[in-house]
């Protein structure tokens, strides 16, 4: 029988907010906002697989963008906890097998992180309990899929992070939830390379595009 505590929270959540899951939009069956069957089917699928050192376990399709849209967009937060049951085994298989020294999230500008009220990807990894250090972003740029072509994300991303750690002989893991163009690992990449000797840079995303592969 429920507590009168999660009796509450659900009614709560059906009144204020939407109560069906991210990923097939059917009435949620369990806590959290993707359901049992389509939870069971994305823990299935949740291998790591490679592309030329950007590991990733999802394809960028239309159901995990909706996935990872509400998590960062839509106030469901405590997807975080689903993201993490997905992601925990691959991702800390890949800190272990790479011998990763230093995992870095990719920063979001302040605004967005005003406007979102956190850093997904920082929110993440403290979820998982992964230690991380901070880089800086120091611009304020348009989104990324507003832009229809590499070279004008490759210009809007140019010089937006600042980069004061001491990286040099490390190897590094550059963590984002989504990499399409690679335009902003790329940025983050070269601003690293720039200032420290030796490093060696691996990427994790939760998925990939379709037409980065």
């Amino acid at each position: 029988m429920l507590s009168w505590r999660e009796v509450f929270k659900k009614v709560l959540r059906y009144i204020f907010f939407d109560n069906n899951c991210s990923y097939c939009h059917k009435e949620l069956d369990r806590d959290g906002y993707i359901c049992y069957t389509c939870l069971k089917k994305l823990k299935e699928n949740s291998s790591l697989k490679n592309k030329d050192n950007f590991f990733y376990v999802y394809i960028y399709d239309k159901a995990i963008r909706q996935i990872i849209s509400d998590y960062k967009l839509r106030n469901r937060k405590t997807m975080v906890n689903d993201l993490a049951y997905l992601i925990e085994k691959p991702l800390k298989e890949l800190i272990e097998k790479e011998n990763i020294d230093v995992v870095i999230p990719v920063p979001v500008s302040k605004n967005r992180e005003l406007e979102r009220g956190f850093n997904q990807i920082d929110y993440l990894l403290s979820t998982l309990q992964i230690t991380y250090k901070k880089i800086k972003r120091v611009k304020d740029t348009k989104h990324m899929y507003s832009l229809d072509s590499y070279k004008k994300r490759e210009k809007n991303i140019k010089n937006a992070f600042k980069i004061e750690l001491n990286l040099k002989n490390k190897k590094i893991l550059i963590v984002d939830d989504i990499v399409t163009s690679g335009a902003t690992i790329n940025e983050i990449s070269k601003e690293i390379k720039s200032n420290n000797e030796g490093v060696e840079i691996v990427i994790f995303s939760i998925a990939i595009s379709k037409h980065f592969i």
